[in-house]
């Protein structure tokens, strides 16, 4: 369920601009950007190609940082932080499913869910049973054995949920993730989402699908890298 008592925003970004250096000058990737996403909120974001999205879930999962402004996780700045350190909270808070699912095909489903705690130092048996409760979680218990290359896309992305909750990260950050999905399995995966997001789970999701974007609590608009309003996103859409 949707928290609404908490007294900080899970995330929060004060004017976050970033630039990119471009041969003799800089691209704004972001400009001046504020936002707060609450716990257990469920927030998509819209916008065109090349608007900011991507830039905007780089900073938000801490794979780049802002070039000006403060990003905050949890009332924690991420600026100043070690390599080491902005390592550690993103692997302890943040979740991540790609439209390209990222899996390795040698490995089993359950292998492939097992990535992170191997990487985190977790015994095998503790790794197994919380790699196993995931995938339980949606809906691909009997196919734990199977290499990914023997699934479908459907539940290639399934995998790549239940790898990204194996953590019990407090963040889902997911990128088109029914980009390269059928209708069916689209709908099945945003079932899934929303179950997450019921559980507790805050989640961020771009998307170019009006009707994705309407499973969300809300959504937010960017263009040019700046944050609009929708009725100035439908302007610009046409």
């Amino acid at each position: 369920m949707r928290s609404e008592a908490a007294s900080e925003p899970l995330l929060r970004l004060r004017g976050v601009t970033k630039l990119y250096e471009a041969g003799a000058g800089r691209v704004v990737g972001l400009s001046d950007v504020d936002l707060e996403i609450g716990a257990g909120e469920f927030v998509a974001v819209m916008g065109p190609s090349g608007s900011g999205k991507s830039t905007l879930m780089n900073i938000l999962g801490c794979l780049d940082v802002p070039t000006s402004g403060t990003y905050e996780i949890k009332g924690t700045s991420v600026a100043g932080l070690s390599p080491d350190d902005l390592s550690e909270l993103r692997n302890r808070e943040i979740g991540f499913v790609f439209q390209v699912f990222h899996l390795l095909p040698r490995y089993t489903a359950l292998r492939n869910v097992e990535l992170p705690l191997i990487y985190a130092g977790v015994p095998r048996e503790e790794r197994a049973r919380r790699a196993l409760e995931e995938l339980r979680a949606v809906g691909l218990e009997e196919r734990k054995g199977h290499l990914t290359n023997e699934l479908s896309g459907g539940q290639k992305q399934r995998v790549a949920i239940a790898r990204a909750l194996v953590n019990k990260p407090s963040l889902l950050l997911a990128d088109e993730p029914t980009g390269n999905l059928d209708t069916r399995s689209g709908e099945e995966l945003m079932e899934i989402l929303a179950g997450l997001n019921a559980s507790g789970v805050t989640v961020v999701l771009v998307t170019h699908n009006p009707a994705i974007a309407r499973r969300a609590h809300r959504t937010v608009y960017i263009v040019d890298g700046k944050l609009v309003s929708v009725e100035r996103f439908r302007e610009i859409r046409g």
